[in-house]
Protein backbone atom coordinates (compact mmCIF):
# COMPACT_ATOMS: atom_id res chain seq x y z
CA UNK A 1 0.00 0.00 0.00
CA UNK A 2 1.09 3.21 -1.09
CA UNK A 3 2.03 5.75 1.78
CA UNK A 4 1.49 8.91 -0.13
CA UNK A 5 -1.62 7.96 -2.02
CA UNK A 6 -5.19 8.69 -2.02
CA UNK A 7 -7.18 5.76 -0.28
CA UNK A 8 -10.02 4.42 -2.02
CA UNK A 9 -11.10 1.27 -0.08
CA UNK A 10 -12.51 1.16 3.40
CA UNK A 11 -9.61 -1.88 4.29
CA UNK A 12 -7.08 0.78 2.71
CA UNK A 13 -8.72 3.38 5.20
CA UNK A 14 -8.45 1.10 8.40
CA UNK A 15 -5.11 -0.14 7.49
CA UNK A 16 -3.42 3.04 6.55
CA UNK A 17 -5.29 4.77 9.67
CA UNK A 18 -4.02 1.87 12.06
CA UNK A 19 -0.14 2.12 11.20
CA UNK A 20 -0.28 6.28 11.69
CA UNK A 21 -2.02 5.60 14.89
CA UNK A 22 0.93 3.24 15.82
CA UNK A 23 3.38 6.02 15.12
CA UNK A 24 1.64 8.54 17.22
CA UNK A 25 2.00 5.93 19.76
CA UNK A 26 5.07 4.86 19.19
CA UNK A 27 6.25 8.79 19.67
CA UNK A 28 4.46 9.53 22.70
CA UNK A 29 6.18 6.06 24.57
CA UNK A 30 9.60 8.00 23.42
CA UNK A 31 8.84 11.14 24.28
CA UNK A 32 7.64 9.14 27.74
CA UNK A 33 10.93 7.86 28.49
CA UNK A 34 12.99 10.17 26.93
CA UNK A 35 11.42 13.16 27.91
CA UNK A 36 13.84 15.84 25.64
CA UNK A 37 12.09 14.49 22.36
CA UNK A 38 9.19 16.13 23.63
CA UNK A 39 10.39 18.49 20.94
CA UNK A 40 9.66 16.00 18.28
CA UNK A 41 6.34 15.32 19.22
CA UNK A 42 5.53 19.30 18.04
CA UNK A 43 6.94 18.31 14.51
CA UNK A 44 5.86 14.94 13.92
CA UNK A 45 1.79 14.50 15.10
CA UNK A 46 0.35 17.59 12.93
CA UNK A 47 2.38 16.09 10.07
CA UNK A 48 1.09 12.51 10.57
CA UNK A 49 -2.22 13.92 11.57
CA UNK A 50 -2.14 15.95 8.20
CA UNK A 51 -0.85 13.23 5.64
CA UNK A 52 -4.04 11.10 7.10
CA UNK A 53 -6.42 13.95 6.69
CA UNK A 54 -5.14 15.20 3.68
CA UNK A 55 -4.70 10.98 1.70
CA UNK A 56 -8.44 9.71 3.49
CA UNK A 57 -11.57 9.99 3.12
CA UNK A 58 -13.45 12.95 5.70
CA UNK A 59 -15.97 10.66 7.00
CA UNK A 60 -13.28 7.83 8.20
CA UNK A 61 -10.98 10.45 10.35
CA UNK A 62 -12.88 9.65 13.30
CA UNK A 63 -11.59 6.18 13.08
CA UNK A 64 -7.95 8.36 13.18
CA UNK A 65 -8.48 9.84 15.92
CA UNK A 66 -10.45 7.96 18.26
CA UNK A 67 -7.58 5.11 17.61
CA UNK A 68 -4.54 7.87 18.20
CA UNK A 69 -6.13 9.19 20.97
CA UNK A 70 -7.01 6.15 22.88
CA UNK A 71 -3.91 4.40 22.28
CA UNK A 72 -2.20 7.07 23.61
CA UNK A 73 -4.30 7.69 26.72
CA UNK A 74 -3.27 4.13 27.82
CA UNK A 75 0.15 5.19 28.63
CA UNK A 76 0.74 9.09 29.19
CA UNK A 77 -2.32 10.86 29.68
CA UNK A 78 -0.83 14.54 30.13
CA UNK A 79 1.31 14.07 26.44
CA UNK A 80 -2.32 12.73 24.67
CA UNK A 81 -4.25 15.74 25.92
CA UNK A 82 -1.90 18.48 25.23
CA UNK A 83 0.03 17.17 22.20
CA UNK A 84 -1.72 14.44 20.66
CA UNK A 85 -5.27 15.48 20.90
CA UNK A 86 -4.55 19.08 19.44
CA UNK A 87 -2.46 17.56 16.89
CA UNK A 88 -5.24 15.31 15.62
CA UNK A 89 -7.73 18.14 15.44
CA UNK A 90 -5.41 21.05 13.52
CA UNK A 91 -4.27 17.85 11.62
CA UNK A 92 -7.87 17.38 10.06
CA UNK A 93 -7.96 20.95 9.90
CA UNK A 94 -5.01 21.16 7.63
CA UNK A 95 -5.35 18.27 5.25
CA UNK A 96 -8.96 19.62 4.59
CA UNK A 97 -7.58 22.94 3.75
CA UNK A 98 -4.47 21.80 1.50
CA UNK A 99 -8.04 19.72 -0.10
CA UNK A 100 -9.35 23.68 -0.72
CA UNK A 101 -6.08 24.71 -2.40
CA UNK A 102 -5.63 27.43 1.05
CA UNK A 103 -3.12 29.25 0.18
CA UNK A 104 0.14 28.72 2.58
CA UNK A 105 -0.32 32.10 4.81
CA UNK A 106 -3.63 31.11 6.20
CA UNK A 107 -2.91 27.41 6.58
CA UNK A 108 -0.04 28.29 8.81
CA UNK A 109 -2.27 31.04 10.56
CA UNK A 110 -5.18 29.12 11.56
CA UNK A 111 -3.47 25.83 12.63
CA UNK A 112 -1.31 27.86 14.91
CA UNK A 113 -4.52 29.59 16.35
CA UNK A 114 -6.27 26.56 16.39
CA UNK A 115 -3.62 24.99 18.25
CA UNK A 116 -2.99 27.95 20.72
CA UNK A 117 -7.18 27.74 21.53
CA UNK A 118 -6.92 24.19 22.26
CA UNK A 119 -3.91 24.58 24.34
CA UNK A 120 -5.41 27.41 26.61
CA UNK A 121 -8.89 24.83 26.67
CA UNK A 122 -6.74 21.89 27.77
CA UNK A 123 -4.14 23.30 30.47
CA UNK A 124 -7.04 23.23 33.33
CA UNK A 125 -7.70 19.77 32.72
CA UNK A 126 -3.55 19.02 32.57
CA UNK A 127 -3.21 20.77 35.94
CA UNK A 128 -6.00 18.54 37.46
CA UNK A 129 -5.29 15.29 35.91
CA UNK A 130 -1.55 15.98 36.33
CA UNK A 131 -1.26 17.60 39.10
CA UNK A 132 1.45 19.82 37.45
CA UNK A 133 1.06 23.20 36.22
CA UNK A 134 2.25 22.77 32.52
CA UNK A 135 2.43 26.75 31.83
CA UNK A 136 4.78 26.70 34.67
CA UNK A 137 6.67 24.06 33.60
CA UNK A 138 7.11 25.52 30.11
CA UNK A 139 8.14 28.82 31.40
CA UNK A 140 10.93 27.02 33.51
CA UNK A 141 12.46 25.12 30.51
CA UNK A 142 13.05 28.77 28.67
CA UNK A 143 13.96 30.70 31.84
CA UNK A 144 10.96 32.57 31.42
CA UNK A 145 9.41 31.51 35.37
CA UNK A 146 10.95 34.46 37.39
CA UNK A 147 9.47 37.25 34.50
CA UNK A 148 7.47 39.62 36.55
CA UNK A 149 4.87 39.73 33.53
CA UNK A 150 4.70 35.98 32.70
CA UNK A 151 0.51 36.12 33.91
CA UNK A 152 0.17 39.37 30.99
CA UNK A 153 2.18 37.54 28.54
CA UNK A 154 1.43 33.66 29.03
CA UNK A 155 -1.22 33.54 26.05
CA UNK A 156 1.44 35.10 24.33
CA UNK A 157 3.73 32.47 24.93
CA UNK A 158 1.41 30.02 24.55
CA UNK A 159 0.78 31.65 20.91
CA UNK A 160 4.41 31.65 20.03
CA UNK A 161 5.05 27.97 20.76
CA UNK A 162 1.80 27.39 18.69
CA UNK A 163 3.16 29.64 15.77
CA UNK A 164 6.45 28.25 16.23
CA UNK A 165 5.61 24.54 15.82
CA UNK A 166 3.13 24.77 13.13
CA UNK A 167 5.61 26.98 10.64
CA UNK A 168 8.06 24.43 11.13
CA UNK A 169 5.53 21.25 10.63
CA UNK A 170 4.22 23.32 7.90
CA UNK A 171 8.07 23.60 6.54
CA UNK A 172 8.37 20.20 6.51
CA UNK A 173 5.78 19.77 4.84
CA UNK A 174 5.67 22.39 2.05
CA UNK A 175 9.54 21.16 1.64
CA UNK A 176 8.54 17.70 0.70
CA UNK A 177 4.92 18.37 -0.62
CA UNK A 178 5.78 17.01 -4.53
CA UNK A 179 7.74 14.10 -2.97
CA UNK A 180 4.31 13.06 -1.13
CA UNK A 181 2.28 14.03 -4.01
CA UNK A 182 0.56 17.35 -2.09
CA UNK A 183 -0.47 20.52 -3.88
CA UNK A 184 0.56 23.45 -2.61
CA UNK A 185 -1.29 26.67 -3.66
CA UNK A 186 1.17 29.68 -3.36
CA UNK A 187 -0.91 32.01 -6.05
CA UNK A 188 -2.12 35.12 -4.92
CA UNK A 189 -4.58 37.09 -6.53
CA UNK A 190 -5.30 39.76 -4.31
CA UNK A 191 -4.02 41.14 -1.37
CA UNK A 192 -7.13 42.66 -0.25
CA UNK A 193 -7.85 39.70 2.27
CA UNK A 194 -4.66 39.66 3.74
CA UNK A 195 -4.57 43.82 3.98
CA UNK A 196 -8.36 43.55 5.57
CA UNK A 197 -7.14 40.55 7.89
CA UNK A 198 -4.34 42.51 9.19
CA UNK A 199 -6.36 45.84 9.76
CA UNK A 200 -9.17 44.05 11.58
CA UNK A 201 -6.70 42.28 13.95
CA UNK A 202 -5.51 45.22 14.95
CA UNK A 203 -8.74 46.94 15.90
CA UNK A 204 -9.36 43.47 17.73
CA UNK A 205 -6.34 44.21 19.39
CA UNK A 206 -7.19 47.89 20.45
CA UNK A 207 -10.54 46.58 21.55
CA UNK A 208 -8.91 43.70 23.91
CA UNK A 209 -6.53 45.98 25.23
CA UNK A 210 -9.02 48.17 27.53
CA UNK A 211 -10.20 44.63 28.81
CA UNK A 212 -8.39 41.69 28.57
CA UNK A 213 -4.73 42.66 27.73
CA UNK A 214 -3.38 38.92 27.50
CA UNK A 215 -5.86 38.34 24.40
CA UNK A 216 -4.37 41.73 22.90
CA UNK A 217 -0.97 40.56 23.30
CA UNK A 218 -1.59 37.17 20.78
CA UNK A 219 -3.59 39.91 18.29
CA UNK A 220 -0.47 42.17 18.45
CA UNK A 221 1.72 39.00 17.08
CA UNK A 222 -0.66 38.00 14.88
CA UNK A 223 -0.64 41.22 13.24
CA UNK A 224 2.86 40.85 13.04
CA UNK A 225 2.54 38.14 11.46
CA UNK A 226 0.18 39.50 8.83
CA UNK A 227 2.83 42.69 8.61
CA UNK A 228 5.71 40.33 8.08
CA UNK A 229 4.18 38.77 5.00
CA UNK A 230 2.89 42.24 3.63
CA UNK A 231 6.90 43.32 3.84
CA UNK A 232 8.29 41.05 1.87
CA UNK A 233 5.61 42.15 -0.99
CA UNK A 234 6.51 45.87 -0.34
CA UNK A 235 10.44 44.75 -0.46
CA UNK A 236 9.72 42.43 -3.41
CA UNK A 237 7.77 45.06 -5.72
CA UNK A 238 11.08 47.60 -5.27
CA UNK A 239 8.94 50.95 -5.47
CA UNK A 240 11.16 53.64 -4.42
CA UNK A 241 8.07 55.49 -3.22
CA UNK A 242 6.38 53.03 -1.21
CA UNK A 243 9.68 52.68 0.97
CA UNK A 244 9.60 56.66 1.59
CA UNK A 245 6.10 56.35 2.97
CA UNK A 246 7.25 53.12 4.84
CA UNK A 247 10.24 54.73 5.85
CA UNK A 248 7.93 58.00 6.84
CA UNK A 249 5.39 55.96 8.72
CA UNK A 250 7.88 54.02 10.77
CA UNK A 251 9.67 57.18 11.74
CA UNK A 252 6.30 59.08 13.15
CA UNK A 253 5.40 55.20 14.97
CA UNK A 254 8.82 55.08 16.69
CA UNK A 255 8.21 58.44 18.11
CA UNK A 256 4.37 57.94 18.81
CA UNK A 257 5.73 54.84 20.44
CA UNK A 258 8.39 56.44 22.47
CA UNK A 259 6.23 59.39 23.77
CA UNK A 260 3.65 57.10 24.62
CA UNK A 261 5.19 54.19 26.21
CA UNK A 262 6.24 55.72 29.32
CA UNK A 263 2.62 56.66 29.97
CA UNK A 264 1.34 53.24 29.97
CA UNK A 265 0.82 51.11 32.70
CA UNK A 266 3.65 48.22 32.46
CA UNK A 267 3.85 45.60 30.55
CA UNK A 268 0.96 47.38 28.61
CA UNK A 269 2.87 49.54 26.86
CA UNK A 270 4.40 47.24 24.85
CA UNK A 271 1.26 47.15 22.79
CA UNK A 272 2.01 50.15 21.12
CA UNK A 273 4.03 48.02 19.05
CA UNK A 274 0.95 47.27 16.95
CA UNK A 275 1.23 51.02 15.21
CA UNK A 276 4.26 48.98 13.84
CA UNK A 277 1.73 46.81 11.52
CA UNK A 278 -0.52 49.50 10.70
CA UNK A 279 2.15 51.22 9.13
CA UNK A 280 2.87 47.94 7.13
CA UNK A 281 -0.66 47.71 6.23
CA UNK A 282 -1.30 51.22 4.72
CA UNK A 283 1.68 50.81 2.94
CA UNK A 284 0.35 47.58 1.48
CA UNK A 285 -2.32 49.45 0.81
CA UNK A 286 -0.80 52.08 -1.21
CA UNK A 287 1.60 49.78 -3.24
CA UNK A 288 -1.16 47.14 -4.42
CA UNK A 289 -4.16 49.58 -4.96
CA UNK A 290 -3.21 53.30 -5.23
CA UNK A 291 0.00 53.07 -6.89
CA UNK A 292 -1.03 49.94 -9.60
CA UNK A 293 -4.26 51.71 -10.78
Amino acid sequence: MAVFQKKTTLVHHITYMGIMAAINLIFILLATYVPFLMFLLLLVLPFVSTIVSYYCLKRYYIIYALASIGLCLIFNINDTIFYVIPAVITGFLIGFLLDKKINPFWLILSSSVLESFLTFAFIPLINIIGNIDIVQTFLAIFKLDSFPYKEELTYLFIYFLALVQCSLSHFILFSDAKKIGIEINTCITSFAPFIIGEEAVIILCLIFSFFYAPIAYVLLAISLYFAVFLLVDIILNKKKICFVILGTLMVISFFVFASLYSMIIKPYGLLLMVLFPLAIGITSFVNNYLLNR
